[in-house]
This record gives C-alpha cells, structure tokens and sequence, in this order.
C-alpha cells in the first residue's frame, strides 16, 4: 500500500467514515431531479414537477430516504409518473427502493384516471388511490413497511361493493355497471331510480306502460356513452342520474292512479 493511500484511509478514519458521510448526507430536490432526468433522457430546461418529497426515516438508523411523487418530461395529462422512495447506497449514490405491486384485482374498484400518492406514517410507506376528485371515500390504501431495500404489503384496505338494481356479481356487467357496483353515491341513485321507475310503471297501463319500459332501456343504453371513464366521470354519472330521477319525480306527481293495479 502506498504511503499516499494510507494516508488517505487514516485521515478518513480520524475524522468520519467516509461511507457514512456519503449515506448521511441530505437527499435534495436538485439531486433527485438531475437524477431523474438523466434517466428519462429528459432535457434540462424540464426538471421535474415535484408533488411530493418528503425526508422519512423508515428504519429509524438516522439516515433520511426521500418520498417522491413527481411529474417527469414523460408524463402527460393523467398525473405524476413517477412514485418513489430514493435512498443512498453503500456508495453514497441516489437508488431507489423496491415498492412491490399487489394484484391486479387489488385494483378493480378503481376507474378512469388511477392515481395516487405517498406518505410516510411510523414505520410504514403508505399508498392513497384515488379516480375522481369527487368520490367521497377513499377506495384503495395499501401499506408497506421496509423490508432491507425493498418494501413489502402488510395491509390492503378497500371499499367494497355496494347494493344497485341489478347484481353486481354477473359476469356480464359493462364497465358503466360495474362502476356503479363500486362507489356508493351512484349505487345509492341508482336503487332510488329503480323504485321511482317501478312505482310509475305500477300506476300505468298498457302502451303507456310499455312506452315507459322502452323508454327505460334506451336511457340506460345511453347511459353507457353519456359519461367517459376517465376525469369527471362522477360528476357526469351523478348529474345523469339525479336529472331522471327527476323527471320520474315529475311524472309521478302528475299521474293519475291506475283503475287495475297492475304488478311490477
């Protein structure tokens, strides 16, 4: 060893671990951006939109990791793209943690737009899903705790599925009906339609009612291309709703009562 080296190594050792200061060092927005950016090839005048970057500790060992939820030059009109938790290695270089995927099925209570974002909670890294700005409750939160440099699923914690007209267990239910199966606003207008469309059907009769039963089915054939699944579908649904509730409303109070009840 030369006398040059060992120098060097001794210096190192009286005044702090070399490693340990490159582990320790603050991770910075500019750090992680120029990183990013290299890695997407993207060009310095777009650094990344930052939605989220928070310092955690998730092994409590005095070494901050960095929650990241960012916009990089790829991402487009559906949100941020990248999701991450960026630590140093051994070499005090940025990396990036392993956030492992669940099942896809974990997933099937959300539409259109999927999104979501990161937070650090005790131990745990936690990841909040959402699809529509309006939708009340929370659909999908999955949580993680640091497993050396990946991250593992301790808890999957979902809505469910809500009573509508129809079952929500056929096979044959377009992504309109399976949506609605899933979010309790639409599934709650969706049973109070069907009883004010039953409760009109009851006190008519003959072509009126079967007018009422065609006009029915085209205004749920509708339905179908009424309201995009993707940003504002919620809104759309609910408005499409709530106006033929309204017009059955109207109906209703108008109507005069059958002379022969008629069954539904």
């Amino acid at each position: 060893m030369t006398h040059a080296r060992l120098l060097s190594i001794l210096l190192c050792l009286a005044l702090i671990p070399c490693a340990n200061a490159q582990k320790t060092k603050h991770i910075e927005e500019k750090e992680v951006s120029d990183w990013y950016s290299k890695k997407h090839d993207c060009p310095e005048e777009r650094p990344l939109n930052f939605y989220t970057f928070d310092a955690f500790d998730f092994q409590r060992s005095g070494t901050d990791q960095v929650i990241v939820v960012a916009m990089s030059c790829e991402g487009g009109t559906g949100g941020p793209d990248i999701h991450s938790v960026i630590s140093r290695n051994a070499d005090g270089e940025l990396e990036e943690l392993t956030i492992p995927d669940s099942d896809p099925m974990t997933y099937d209570n959300l539409f259109g737009n999927r999104n979501y974002t990161l937070s650090g909670e005790n131990d745990l890294l936690i990841a909040t899903f959402s699809n529509d700005p309006d939708r009340d409750n929370t659909p999908l939160t999955i949580k993680y705790k640091r497993n050396g440099k990946e991250f593992a699923i301790v808890s999957i914690e979902r809505t469910g599925i809500y009573p509508t007209s129809y079952d929500c267990s056929a096979k044959t239910l377009t992504e309109v009906e399976n949506l609605i199966c899933h979010v309790d606003t639409i599934a709650a207008l969706d049973v109070q339609l069907n009883i004010l469309y039953k409760t009109l059907l009851a006190k008519l009769t003959g072509p009126e009612r079967e007018a009422l039963r065609l006009e029915q089915r085209q205004w749920l054939s509708a339905r179908e291309k009424t309201c995009s699944i993707y940003k504002g579908w919620l809104s759309c649904l609910s408005y499409y709703y709530q106006k033929r509730i309204g017009a059955i409303k109207k109906r209703l109070e108008n109507s005069a009562p059958a002379k022969t009840a008629i069954p539904a």
